[in-house]
């Protein structure tokens, strides 16, 4: 039962470093946009623009 609770930790963990290093890699010196992108999926719409 332990290997059960060591996983979902290790996941967790693994989670928090992934978005940790998400957040240092957008505090990078600003970028000039390129072009616009619009993502649509069945209940998210995402939309990025210059």
């Amino acid at each position: 039962m332990e290997w059960i609770y060591r996983g979902f930790e290790t996941s967790l963990l693994a989670l928090s470093l992934g978005l940790g290093l998400a957040a240092l890699a957008s505090l990078g010196p600003p970028r000039e946009p390129e072009a616009s992108l619009a993502v649509t999926l069945p209940m998210i719409s995402v939309t990025a623009s210059q």
